[in-house]
């Protein structure tokens, strides 16, 4: 993105209207890359199940997919669209599969980690009724996600997480699949940190290890460490003292091979990155209409909105460069505030802006590209089109701005 200036976000302007986002499917696909050698100098059997959750544009998952990735859902609704986009290849998570669902999934030859008591039920069903029918599934395991302090690490400050089966659970739940004649071909310890810290998947990956040395699970071809990674961040980040892609893969290879169990079956090992592959892959352009001082406080007001860059409302200042038509130097501070009718809808707190902006310069918001678009809700305004960008400068359209048909199609009049 290093030829956006004031004139070529004018020009798009001008082609497309603002605000819209735009992305680099370039710096996708290098990131996908990049983790994929972390772990490949040491193992080659790696699969990256690329998480829909965070952001389940179709242009950016059919990129996933040329990429030689898995899709990783955690819905019926992204199970679907998945299907849509072409996936032959999906892990299906998540703690709601519904029994339709489910039963489509395992015919499909899905990955699927059960995840709660209902799911073994269905599945114990559908193998009584098709027992000749091999019946292969995975399990979501509860990791213990606690430091040697005894001090929680699990998202949120929460003391333990919800998903996946205990270990007491674990005692019951295999023996109970296997002697069925059902096969555990996947294990699953997706563990939502609080820091991202490289330490937690050496506890995730051990605990993983302990079950299936418990219970010599021969079959599994599925070793799912699942996501939380750090990795890509947009300039103006400090990752000098983050983890790098390959510091995770070393970590996690280093347990997993000076372990006998995983030395001799040697199964796949999963990871599931969302945010740590596409965060930097969008920024978010919008136009400055009004500035006023009221009481000594400087605003900025942009046809934007805070719910199109960070719809969880974090009070972070993104990094964000602001475009004028004439260059300048001097700058005085300001709130960077979006058109919707909400005191709250504060993009930018208390920045550095160039003293002579007004309207019709442009402001660029980036690292936007995680859990933004895919919670942006219709409010207020329409849903802005993005934008993808070609090396050369040239663009074209990967989703449209949305419009009132659009609005209206889910409604009965």
């Amino acid at each position: 993105m290093e030829q956006i200036n004031y004139s070529y976000l004018n020009s798009l302007d001008k082609e497309y209207g603002t605000p819209f986002y735009l992305m680099d499917s370039d710096m996708y696909i290098s990131n996908i890359t990049e983790f994929k050698r972390g772990f490949r100098i040491r193992y080659d059997k790696l699969i990256i199940g690329y998480s829909f959750k965070t952001n389940y544009v179709p242009v950016l998952c059919k990129i996933a997919k040329e990429q030689g990735c898995f899709a990783e859902v955690v819905s019926e609704m992204e199970y679907a669209l998945a299907k849509q986009i072409g996936f032959d290849n999906v892990i299906f998570n998540g703690p709601i599969k519904k029994a339709d669902a489910l039963i489509e999934a395992l015919k499909d030859g899905a990955v699927i980690n059960l995840d709660s008591m209902y799911e073994i039920d269905t599945i114990l069903k559908y193998k009584k009724k098709y027992s000749s029918i091999e019946v292969k599934v995975g399990l979501r395991i509860n990791i213990d996600l606690t430091d040697e302090d005894g001090v929680s690490k699990v998202q949120c400050g929460l003391r333990v997480g919800r998903f996946g089966f205990t270990k007491e659970q674990l005692n019951d739940v295999i023996p109970l699949l296997l002697n069925s004649g059902v096969q555990i071909i996947s294990l699953h310890g997706h563990t939502s940190s609080s820091d991202r810290a490289v330490v937690n998947y050496g506890l995730i990956v051990e605990q993983m290890l302990q079950v299936c040395d418990k219970f010599n699970l021969y079959d599994l071809q599925y070793f799912d460490v699942g996501g939380g990674f750090f990795g890509a961040a947009a300039k103006g980040i400090d990752v000098s003292h983050k983890p790098k892609y390959v510091d995770y893969a070393n970590c996690i290879l280093d347990v997993c091979l000076s372990n006998n169990w995983f030395n001799k079956v040697r199964p796949n090992i999963v990871i599931e990155p969302g945010v740590s592959v596409v965060a930097n892959v969008f920024s978010y352009v919008s136009k400055i209409f009004q500035t006023k001082v009221i009481a000594g406080q400087h605003f900025l007001t942009t046809d934007g909105s805070v719910f199109d860059v960070k719809p969880t409302m974090h009070s972070n200042n993104l990094p964000h460069t602001f475009y004028t038509k004439e260059e300048c130097y001097d700058t005085s501070e300001a709130n960077l505030v979006g058109s919707t009718c909400m005191e709250k809808d504060v993009i930018l707190n208390n920045v550095a802006v160039p003293s002579n902006i007004g309207y019709g310069d442009y402001v660029k918001i980036d690292g936007v590209g995680a859990y933004t678009m895919v919670l942006t809700p219709t409010f207020i305004n329409f849903v802005s089109p993005i934008i993808g960008m070609n090396e050369d400068g040239t663009t074209y359209i990967v989703r449209r701005r949305q419009t009132v048909d659009d609005v209206m199609a889910l409604y009965n009049l």
